[in-house]
């Protein structure tokens, strides 16, 4: 359990105003589960120290709390049980709903392991000036990150029954589900309208490693990446396949919603049959994250703003007509929002104002100039956040990688096909520094699959080939890659892994020798329906 969570759980109080707002939720048909994810009322100072608690066999994994018009949930340990992603799914739902809010706020708490303090940083805390990396609290270490979302602790599934691991995979959809803010009817031809869209956007901010279906609490309108943010599939090292968040969907459409270049590659096979992880500039540039901050200080800046921003239902342009009760209003037809438009419109450009630079490819603001005006200011009155950076080139060295070996992973008609072309490339011998990188590359990418469950690694290959069909749809990438893990859960590969003890990437013990021994009936019956 995270050290940080054990921390802030001793100032979680539960007052009586609060335990009547969870009697009365229940009471409205929420599930018990919402009280996995306590709400921790207005952020203070005071709930960022203190001792462990010994009384609590489990610290939650999150919590939320109020900041102004916004909502504020820590996440304070990467895993999260099957109960605190249904609770979790369910409060966002519900915020989702309420027109008093502006936005929901996301984003994992950092520590460091040496000193009993927890951040993020909230809105009532003074900015920090800058200091060196081994002494800022925000900063793991050199040349470390922390580790932020990771859904659920594979290994902790390994002795559950069959009914508790479809559990957890159906409370990750759904959490999937209730971030990404919309989901269609599943009985159309119902009289009543269970659809569900939300009018709160959801914005996050994973300062840290996100890996599997960790990525669901990024899936919302807008991910603003730092230098420390990364992306990783790791559960074929485990044995597993993709997590039913939608990956299979996703992953080959990347770079399709900001129209980039990286549309043109396969940047998604690759990060889902490689392992590749993907720095802040690959998850900007292929659309994994929105936005880019240089500096996670930001965070306080961007929490005092949003409490500050019109929550959803004041934000207007036009007064309403108003009418004597609704008279001129004819039965059954939708009232018009007048002022639909223009919601939401202001958090879009806050974040556009907190960021270096967003996925669609646009520079915010003049950094040359502003560098230039910030050099001539006193110091004294320019606070850490407000300090803009030289903005510079914009690579992705995942784009790159893409391009290079295109013809590879869009050409082959099979798994084993691409293993065997990237290890004639890794074979090669370089007479250049150009193609001692490229062969360095390839040997890079063969040793990342090579070390992955051969078994894992085709079924991933199929989900993603029958996901890019143009005929998929998310929900049908999500239920397709729910069955397959379940089936997979109970497989030899992931038993042995879990068993084993070692971390992701060092077990060697698979069924299979390489994927050219993983039989096509195998991972049909994997696929094949229930």
């Amino acid at each position: 359990m995270s050290a940080a969570a054990a921390r802030i759980s001793t100032k979680l109080t539960t007052s009586a105003s609060t335990r009547l707002v969870v009697s009365e939720a229940l009471k409205a048909g929420a599930p018990k589960s919402v009280l996995a994810i306590p709400y921790a009322g207005p952020l203070s100072l005071d709930n960022h120290n203190g001792a462990g608690s010994k009384d609590l066999a489990r610290s939650p994994g999150a919590i939320i709390g109020q900041v102004g018009a916004t909502r504020r949930i820590s996440v304070l340990d990467p895993y999260l049980t099957c109960e605190e992603m249904e609770g979790l799914a369910y409060r966002i739902k519900m915020l989702g709903k309420n027109e008093s809010l502006n936005s929901i706020l996301l984003a994992n708490n950092v520590e460091r392991a040496s000193a009993d303090m927890v951040l993020p940083v909230s809105a009532l805390e003074v900015e920090r000036e800058n200091v060196s990396i081994l002494e800022d609290e925000t900063s793991p270490g050199y040349d470390k990150v922390w580790y932020a979302l990771g859904g659920y602790d594979a290994r902790a599934l390994h002795d559950a029954t069959s009914e508790e691991k479809r559990a957890t995979l159906e409370a990750i959809t759904t959490l999937a589900v209730s971030v990404k803010g919309g989901a269609p009817s599943k009985n159309p031809e119902s009289e009543e309208d269970d659809s569900y869209n939300s009018k709160i956007p959801f914005i996050s901010i994973p300062h840290g490693l996100i890996t599997d279906g960790g990525y669901a609490l990024a899936m919302g309108s807008y991910v603003l990446a730092t230098s420390d943010s990364r992306f990783r599939i790791e559960n074929p090292l485990r044995g597993l396949a993709l997590d039913p968040i939608g990956l299979s969907y996703f992953l080959p459409r990347l770079g399709w919603e900001f129209d980039q270049p990286s549309a043109d590659y396969p940047v998604g096979s690759i990060l889902a049959l490689t392992g590749y992880e993907a720095d802040a500039s690959d998850m900007v540039e292929t659309g994994l994250a929105t936005h880019f901050i240089d500096s996670f200080a930001k965070l306080g800046s961007l929490e005092r703003a949003l409490a500050q921003l019109d929550p959803y239902g004041q934000q207007r342009l036009h007064t309403e007509i108003p009418t004597f009760h609704g008279a001129k209003i004819k039965s059954g037809v939708k009232k018009v929002d007048v002022n639909m438009k223009y919601r939401n419109v202001a958090v879009a450009s806050l974040l556009d104002s907190v960021s270096t630079y967003n996925a669609g490819g646009q520079e915010v603001g003049d950094v040359n100039y502003l560098s230039k005006v910030q050099m001539n200011e006193d110091p004294s009155l320019v606070l850490d956040a407000d300090k803009t950076q030289m903005s510079r080139e914009r690579e992705s060295m995942l784009v790159n990688i893409a391009a290079t070996f295109q013809d590879v992973f869009e050409g082959e008609s099979s798994m084993e096909g691409i293993l065997e072309c990237m290890k004639e490339f890794a074979a090669k011998e370089a007479l250049d520094e150009e193609e001692l990188e490229f062969v360095d590359t390839a040997k890079d990418m063969v040793n990342r699959i090579e070390a992955q469950s051969p078994l894992a690694v085709q079924t991933v290959y199929r989900l993603m080939e029958m996901g890019k069909k143009k005929s998929a749809t998310l929900e049908e990438c999500m239920e397709r890659e729910k069955k397959v893990q379940l089936k997979l859960m109970g497989g030899e590969d992931y038993m042995n892994w879990a068993k084993s003890g070692v971390n992701a990437g060092e077990f060697e013990g698979w069924k299979h020798k390489s994927v050219a021994d993983v039989s096509s009936d195998e991972v049909e019956e994997l696929l094949a329906e229930e």
